[in-house]
């Protein structure tokens, strides 16, 4: 039904040629006299407006002898000159009394549209044609910046619109909007503006501007964040909107349409009522609370009663949309305690499936993510075994999920189909990552075993960029990681590790590697590769402990020393006497590794012998630092690398223990062998123990 009130009307301006300033020139006759309309036209007035701004329209409001009125006006772009030859605009008004606004809701929208259609001539008031009040439209203009301005408003004071660039009757619908998620009684005493100058106080309550005026306003960026927090008025208020989009949000909107009581923006008692009202309707829309319908739900499911739970699941998809994260906690726990095992009746019921796809919707949100299917298990423990409708619904979900979250989903429902089709979608570069961010032993495994059958040289090239998954492997397994770490090693090459490859490894790392890796590349090794690994561990201590300058030749020098042959010639400085070993303190790692060399000077003659060596490795603290094995590098002579390298070997055996079998022990120790050629006695604490075994 189109509304026809009696509209009353004036037009604020100047005529041609005219030396008059801005007054009413005509107006219609009756209730509001030419002064009273001037009166409150230039009350609401907000300032000069830039042309950029016009038109522009406003709405405002008006007692007059206790009576409310509503009224809106169009400011216009100039089409003529005053006296003075400058350019002036003209100001169309139309106005209602708030009696004739209350009994069907009207939107800006309509009132500006009633206006463009009447020639205002003559001196009678008119009766306006308006479209009905259309709370879908209005839900759909309705984003999240009109909820933030509706609960800001609510604090009081004035909100201001920034950074936005869009046509006017763009801004006019938001405004629209923003007065939509009130109770319409609040627009009795509200005054919007699409435009207004911000060096000019004014009245205007919601409004479009290029910066916010400096007297109180909230300034609210268009699609931004407000950098500030929320006041708690605002913030609930802004809450209880979220919770309402599309249809919920258009029945939210014509609920508050009949709140028609006038409200006062400057009572703190009225805007309280604002929110007492919008939780009002949720308490309504949400009477058929899903936390009252989901225990029903279940016990539906438990009895096997599918008519009752088919129209259980009507309801409950209807709140899908309107589930905050502490509702989805709630529905959880209420899961937890009321889910019990699925009657074979419904197995293979569509009704069932419908359910456990709306369950999933409530409990963890239109996707799924790695967190919730890591929570599947907990929720829905009293199913006991995953069901055939679930298990449908899981898969109808995954469409929407990212791949690790498919393939934990394929882990939970237990298809192996499910998980190989995953994996094998995915780019070498995919699965890579997919480790690194799953961090779990099955996911790893899987893994593993397609790369198997992908290119080697692609592996081996994105191993290299994924730092040969050396942080995910030990997040996940810790010690235990070490043949994961050997399967790594395997993956991009068919082959032992050749000196080449031991110095991209190294060269990928960006930590020193863990104990467990560092013994996969000795059990992976090739002949001769010693070399290589002690150059790889040097660069990258040097490199970690910023060492620069002659410190650093020196450490080379030592290494190039330690990795010749035993039988290479070197001069040796005489043993001087000495107490005992000194603890090194020093306040950089330079000062450190050089007073260390000093101890080991004043101990032993240097360069070390491969037995000298051996001694001052074992007289360092446990963990031993970097600095400190690069200061015996440093000293080191010739054809001593085997002792570093078997020390190191060493170092990580014992850290381990029990966690390395009979098995990897012998690969590591064949592994030390072909590295540093064959000895006739390993020192290393395995090797008695093997021979009992």
């Amino acid at each position: 039904m189109v509304a026809r009130p009696t509209a009353h009307w004036a037009v604020l301006g100047k005529t041609p040629q005219s030396l008059d300033d801005y007054d009413v020139i005509s107006s219609s006759t009756g209730a509001l006299s030419k002064a009273e309309f001037s009166d409150w036209l230039k009350s609401f007035s907000s300032g000069t407006v830039e042309p950029k701004a016009l038109p522009r329209v406003a709405a405002s409001h008006f007692v007059r002898c206790g009576e409310s009125w509503l009224g809106l006006s169009l400011q216009t772009k100039p089409e003529s000159q005053d006296g003075f030859h400058r350019p002036y605009t003209m100001t169309w008004h139309v106005c209602l009394r708030w009696e004739q606004a209350s009994k069907t809701p009207i939107s800006y929208r309509a009132l500006y549209e009633a206006l463009l259609r009447k020639d205002f001539s003559g001196e009678s008031p008119f009766r306006l044609s308006l479209r009905d009040y259309d709370p879908p439209r209005l839900s759909g203009v309705a984003n999240a910046t009109a909820r933030r301005a509706a609960a800001l408003l609510l604090t009081g004071r004035p909100v201001c619109v920034v950074r936005s660039e869009l046509p006017m009757e763009q801004r006019l619908d938001f405004l629209d909007a923003v007065a939509a998620l009130l109770p319409y009684g609040m627009r009795s005493g509200l005054a919007v503006s699409t435009w207004t100058n911000s060096a000019s106080r004014h009245r205007i309550r919601l409004s479009f501007a290029d910066v916010a005026p400096a007297h109180g306003a909230w300034e609210l960026p268009w699609e931004k964040d407000v950098p500030y927090g929320l006041p708690p008025e605002a913030r609930l208020y802004e809450q209880e909107l979220a919770q309402y989009e599309h249809d919920g949000l258009a029945r939210l909107i014509r609920r508050l349409a009949a709140l028609d009581r006038p409200l006062d923006l400057d009572s703190e008692t009225d805007r309280a009522e604002a929110l007492v009202r919008v939780r009002e309707h949720t308490a309504i829309s949400l009477a058929s609370s899903v936390k009252r319908l989901l225990p029903e739900s279940l016990d539906s499911l438990a009895g096997a009663d599918e008519a009752r739970l088919h129209e259980l699941n009507a309801h409950l998809s209807q709140a899908l949309d309107r589930v905050t994260d502490d509702d989805r906690r709630a529905y959880r726990d209420i899961v937890r305690r009321n889910l019990t095992r699925l009657p074979d009746r419904l197995a293979g019921s569509p009704t069932t499936e419908t359910f456990f796809a709306i369950l999933l919707r409530l409990l963890y949100g239109p996707a799924l993510h790695r967190h919730d299917v890591e929570n599947l298990s907990h929720d829905l423990a009293g199913l006991i075994e995953v069901p055939r409708p679930l298990t449908k619904a899981l898969k109808a979900a995954s469409a929407h999920c990212e791949p690790l979250v498919k393939l934990l989903i394929a882990f939970y429902i237990g298809d192996a189909r499910m998980r190989q089709q995953v994996v094998s979608t995915m780019t070498v570069d995919e699965l890579l990552h997919l480790i690194g961010r799953s961090r779990d032993t099955i996911v790893l495994n899987d893994v593993l075993r397609e790369l198997t059958g992908r290119d080697r040289k692609e592996v081996a090239q994105q191993l290299h960029r994924h730092r040969y998954l050396v942080k995910p492997i030990s997040a996940c397994l810790g010690d235990a990681g070490l043949e994961h770490h050997r399967s790594i090693l395997r993956l991009g090459r068919d082959r032992l590790l050749l000196p080449t490859d031991i110095a991209q490894i190294f060269e990928a790392l960006d930590e020193a590697p863990p104990q467990p890796f560092m013994l996969a590349i000795m059990a992976e090794s090739g002949p001769g590769t010693g070399t290589a690994l002690l150059a790889g561990l040097t660069a990258h201590a040097l490199r970690q402990e910023g060492l620069e300058g002659p410190i650093k030749r020196e450490i080379e020098d030592g290494l190039t020393r330690m990795t010749a042959p035993a039988l290479t010639r070197v001069l040796r400085s005489p043993r001087r006497p000495f107490g005992g070993w000194t603890r090194v303190t020093a306040s950089s790692q330079t000062d450190r590794i050089r007073k260390l060399q000093g101890a080991i000077r004043q101990q032993f003659p240097t360069p070390l012998t491969e037995r000298d060596v051996k001694a001052a490795l074992n007289r360092l603290d446990h963990p031993a630092r970097l600095t400190d094995l690069l200061a015996i590098i440093a000293e080191s002579g010739p054809g001593t690398a085997r002792a570093l390298i078997y020390w190191l070997a060493q170092r990580a055996v014992n850290q381990l223990g029990s966690r390395l079998t009979a098995e990897s022990l012998a690969d590591i120790n064949q592994g030390l062998q072909r590295m540093t050629g064959p000895r006739r006695a390993l020192p290393l604490p395995w090797r008695s123990t093997r021979g009992q075994a």
